[in-house]
């Protein structure tokens, strides 16, 4: 958390609460169903259910938590001061 002038917070330089929460639940609930998966699948080697859901569960938490992320990646989303000059 930055401090702006006047030791205001400036909480617009935090990342979004609700999609890392969403990215912890999509890991825990995914996580549990590929562990599931694997178990039942383990006697059928053709089967690969568990490593989609894994595959599936990372790529969805990845993406929330960019999202969640996103104005520390990309310079064009930071908060700007009024009297900030440009160029």
């Amino acid at each position: 958390m930055m401090l702006m002038g006047g030791g205001v917070p400036m909480y617009k330089m935090r990342a979004h609460k609700g999609l890392l929460w969403g990215a912890l639940i999509i890991l825990l609930i995914g996580g549990l169903l590929a562990a599931y998966f694997y178990t039942e699948d383990a006697y059928s080697p053709e089967s690969s259910r568990g490593l989609f859901t894994l595959i599936v569960t990372c790529v969805l938490s990845l993406f929330f938590v960019i999202t969640a992320t996103s104005h520390f990646w990309f310079r064009h989303l930071w908060h700007r001061r009024p009297g900030y000059k440009r160029g």
